[in-house]
C-alpha cells in the first residue's frame, strides 16, 4: 500500500468528481469550491494505492489558521469547520481504519456520517445531528403536530395564525435578502456569528447564487406590513432538504414558530425524504421534537495530547455549531 497527497486543485477536482457519488448537496464539489475560494487552504488529498490502484482517499485541507488537517475545504469559523458529512472514498470496508490511521499529526476530522456495522477504532462521539424524516408521519404535518402536547400545539399554530392574519407574506428566493440576514446575524450574535468572519460570509454569498444557478435553493423571507423580520437559506437536493443558515428580527417575538412549521409543511408537501436541521445542541430542537442522530469525529493524538494536559488548543473548546436556524 503506498500513501500520498495530492496538492494541485485541478487533480483533487478530478478525484473527488471520480470516486465522491454525491448524496448531499455539501457533496457537491462545486459546494465545497465556494469557500475554497475565499479561504485558499491548501488542498492535501491522502491518497492510498495498492497494485489494482486507488483503494482510499480522504479530501483534506490545511487549514493554516489552526494548524490542522481538516476535510476540504477547511471553511473555518471560531476555530472549526462547518461542513456536515463529509464523504470519504474506501473500495473495501476494513481499509477505513488504514486510511485514518495514515493521516497526518494534527488531523481533526468532524460531523462524520454514522457508521454502517462497527464504529471504527479511532472515531468517536462528535455532535448531535437533527432531522425528521416526513414519511414517518405520512407526509402529514397533523400527525406531526401530534409530537407536540395538546397546548404547545395549540399555542404555536396560534400564534402562526397571528402572523398569517396580520399579513404575513412569504417570498422566496429573495437573493438581496442575504444581506440582511448577514445583519441579522451580526446585529444578534457579533463576532459568535459565522458571517463576522468575511470569508465565510463572501463563501455564503457565492454559495447562495450557486444553489440559485442549480435550481436548489430555497431562501425563505418572512414580510409583516412591508418589513422583513425572518431570512432562512436551505436547499432541497436528493430528496433532502437541508437548512444551512437563518436569521431573525429579535424584536418580533415567535417569528421562529412560523419558519419552523413552514419548512415541515413544504417539506411534507413536497414529499421529501428527510428534513436536515445539522448539528447544534440547541435548545428549541429538542422543543421541536426533531430526531437526534449521533455524528462521529476523528482526532489524532497529538491534538488529544494537548487537550489532556490544559494546552491551548483548537481541539479544546467544542461548542454548538450550527448558528442556522436559532430557532426557539
Amino acid at each position: 500500500m503506498r500513501k500520498h497527497f495530492i496538492r494541485d486543485l485541478d487533480e483533487c477536482q478530478r478525484l473527488w468528481n471520480r470516486f465522491i457519488i454525491p448524496k448531499n448537496i455539501s457533496d457537491c464539489w462545486d459546494f465545497r469550491i465556494c469557500f475554497h475560494r475565499h479561504f485558499e487552504f491548501e488542498p492535501c488529498f491522502l491518497v492510498l494505492e495498492d497494485p489494482m490502484g486507488i483503494s482510499a482517499m480522504l479530501p483534506l485541507s490545511y487549514a493554516r489558521d489552526v494548524e490542522m488537517f481538516v476535510f476540504f475545504p477547511g471553511e473555518i469559523w471560531n476555530n472549526r469547520t462547518w461542513i456536515e458529512r463529509t464523504p470519504i472514498y474506501i473500495r473495501e470496508a476494513q481499509l477505513m481504519e488504514e486510511i485514518l490511521a495514515s493521516c497526518p499529526e494534527r488531523t481533526y476530522l468532524r460531523y462524520m456520517e454514522p457508521w454502517e456495522g462497527p464504529i471504527p477504532s479511532g472515531l468517536e462521539i462528535d455532535e448531535v445531528g437533527y432531522s425528521l424524516q416526513p414519511p414517518l408521519f405520512d407526509f402529514d404535518p397533523g400527525s406531526f403536530h401530534k409530537r407536540f402536547s395538546n397546548k404547545k400545539i395549540k399555542d404555536i399554530m396560534k400564534v402562526i395564525r397571528s402572523f398569517m392574519e396580520n399579513g404575513g407574506q412569504f417570498h422566496l428566493n429573495r437573493l438581496t435578502d442575504f444581506d440582511l440576514l448577514v445583519e441579522m446575524s451580526l446585529g444578534q450574535f457579533g463576532s459568535d456569528s459565522y458571517l463576522y468572519d468575511d470569508r465565510f460570509r463572501d463563501g455564503f454569498r457565492d454559495l447562495v447564487h450557486f444553489l440559485h444557478g442549480s435550481g436548489w435553493l430555497r431562501m425563505v423571507s418572512l414580510e409583516i406590513e412591508g418589513k422583513t423580520v425572518a431570512v432562512d437559506i436551505g436547499a432541497l437536493y436528493g430528496g433532502t432538504y437541508t437548512l444551512f443558515l437563518g436569521g431573525t428580527d429579535p424584536e418580533v417575538k415567535g417569528v421562529a414558530k412560523v419558519m419552523n412549521m413552514g419548512h415541515i409543511e413544504f417539506a411534507c408537501l413536497e414529499r421529501v425524504s428527510k428534513i436536515d436541521f445539522l448539528c447544534g445542541d440547541f435548545h428549541w430542537k429538542k422543543l421541536w421534537h426533531l430526531d437526534p442522530e449521533p455524528l462521529y469525529k476523528f482526532v489524532t493524538p497529538s491534538l488529544i495530547h494537548e487537550e489532556a494536559y490544559g494546552h491551548t488548543s483548537p481541539y479544546q473548546s467544542i461548542l454548538p455549531v450550527t448558528e442556522g436556524l436559532i430557532h426557539a
